[in-house]
């Protein structure tokens, strides 16, 4: 294959014992959506089941249905907003409902049953101004759900806007807001019935810490956290957390070419002397951003290595030096360059040439990229990227 991508399962292990020790007797909740930020959803849920996580979170039904599908019997919550053509997926495939404004509540009362009932965990928007329950009323919306025979109010939650920034004030804003709606259910006698409380994401726990998850039956989302990464290189060094992920290309083919010689699309770079250039089979098909033209590096033969022109859908190309340098004599195709990982390049690096976050390269690799699971025993294997046709046949965790 002319890329791979390795997860380190050691490394995803080790961070969720990082994470569950600064969450200080609160559970976790694993964020596993966009295909555990493409770390691999059936995987990584396996290894965080296998290391005592039992409550998870995706974006979509449908993904849901993926993790069941293949064997998971852990409690799934979807944190999108509910479409009431999709309520029969919650109570067939026994999922969590988001709910988050009227409508999707008067929904989950008409849909569930005493028999069957609907699992809901109340949105209520505090600032981060996406969905949620405005704070004006929502009280008496999760009374309502308290009260439905058919459905189980199964937690409360909010979402934090700025917990990333150490120094936000705004952060403290939304917690206080959410602290009075739940002193609200308090004296309504609703707060008891609440299975879970919810508002700490890996931002908020690696910069408030306990004081974002300071509530009865507490839960904290975790999701870049669990692939060793933060929203920023200095916010993920308050923690011991692994990248989990390297990104690897192989040498397709090598040449040598003189002074004013082009390469790639547009013509926009020209080679300043004779130049030896690999060319790598990865490109933004792939998920290696285009943006990095110009501005990112790989690490090939233990030397860190520019690429230059354009970045194309399924190639690269990379300047190995003039022709009597190490590299440019010892290079061949077939030789794997780093585009990513722990040692360098990093994440953080391939997100500043993007101009982006670290989270949108692990989600925007795509399924055509290989990944390949490292066990801890060191034996490893690459994974098809398509549900189990046989989902029967799968154990049970």
């Amino acid at each position: 294959m002319p890329v791979t991508a390795t997860v380190d399962l050691d490394a995803l292990r080790h961070n969720v014992r990082v994470l569950r020790a600064r969450a200080d007797g609160a559970d976790l909740m694993a964020i596993v959506k966009a295909d555990a930020y493409g770390h691999g959803a059936v995987p990584v849920t396996r290894v965080l089941h296998d290391e005592g996580v039992r409550h998870f979170a995706v974006a979509r039904p449908a993904e849901a249905v993926r993790l069941r599908e293949a064997g998971c019997c852990d409690r799934i919550l979807v944190l999108g907003a509910p479409f009431s053509e999709d309520l029969s997926v919650y109570t067939d495939y026994d999922l969590d409902m988001t709910v988050s404004s009227r409508a999707a509540a008067a929904a989950a009362c008409r849909h569930g049953r005493p028999d069957r009932p609907l699992r809901v965990h109340p949105k209520v928007e505090t600032g981060m101004g996406r969905i949620g329950l405005p704070r004006d009323g929502a009280a008496d919306v999760i009374t309502h759900l308290a009260e439905a025979p058919g459905v189980t109010l199964a937690g409360v939650w909010m979402h934090f806007a700025t917990a990333d920034d150490p120094d936000s004030r705004f952060t403290e804003t939304q917690l206080s807001r959410f602290r009075a709606l739940l002193g609200e259910l308090d004296d309504r006698g609703v707060g008891g019935r609440l299975e879970h409380v919810h508002a700490a994401n890996t931002g908020a726990l690696l910069t408030l810490g306990r004081q974002a998850h300071n509530f009865s039956a507490p839960l904290v989302r975790t999701g870049i956290g669990l692939y060793g990464l933060a929203a920023s290189a200095g916010l993920g060094a308050r923690a011991d957390l692994r990248p989990a992920m390297r990104l690897k290309a192989r040498v397709t083919h090598l040449k040598t070419v003189e002074a004013g010689t082009p390469v790639s699309y547009g013509a926009q770079w020209r080679a300043s002397r004779p130049t030896r250039i690999a060319t790598l089979g990865v490109g933004y098909g792939d998920g290696y951003p285009r943006l990095g033209s110009g501005r990112a590096a790989v690490r090939i033969g233990g030397e860190e290595r520019p690429v230059v022109g354009t970045i194309c859908m399924d190639m690269c190309m990379v300047d190995l030096g003039t022709p009597d340098q190490r590299l440019a004599q010892t290079v061949e195709v077939g030789d794997e360059a780093v585009l990513f990982g722990p040692d360098g390049p990093t994440v953080y690096d391939v997100a500043e040439w993007a101009e982006t976050i670290p989270y949108e390269i692990c989600c925007g690799l795509s399924p055509r990229v290989p990944r390949r699971y490292v066990h801890p025993a060191g034996e490893a294997h690459a994974t098809r990227r398509e549900s189990p046709a046989s989902p029967a046949d799968l154990p049970r965790f």
